[in-house]
């Protein structure tokens, strides 16, 4: 199936990409995962490539795979909010970022 389709199916306003370093509208190169989310192609590629390993149950998943908590840390004098892995399996953020797989 041409992924074409979705730039007539979705609001350019609901085009979000998902790739937890992105978050940007996809204006081109729209392509979906396994579990249907949108992300620009590239980011898509990036994301299948990092992964990290759950130091608890010692699962190993993709970015496509985690999930991401929106977290803020204070350094000097000024907040700064970034997005924080969690295990899918078992919710867990004791994480180690295994880096990308090239």
């Amino acid at each position: 199936m041409s992924l074409r389709i979705l730039y007539r199916q979705i609001p350019s306003n609901k085009r979000i990409c998902n790739y937890y370093r992105c978050q940007n509208p996809i204006l081109r190169n729209i392509d979906r995962d396994k579990s249907g989310r949108l992300y620009h192609h590239g980011c898509l590629m990036s994301a299948l490539d990092e992964t990290w390993r759950c130091r608890n149950c010692f699962l190993t998943f993709d970015a496509t795979k985690a999930a991401f908590d929106e977290t803020q840390t204070f350094q000097n004098e000024e907040f700064e909010e970034h997005f924080k892995a969690k295990c899918p399996n078992c919710g867990s953020l004791d994480l180690k970022h295994m880096g990308t797989d090239k």
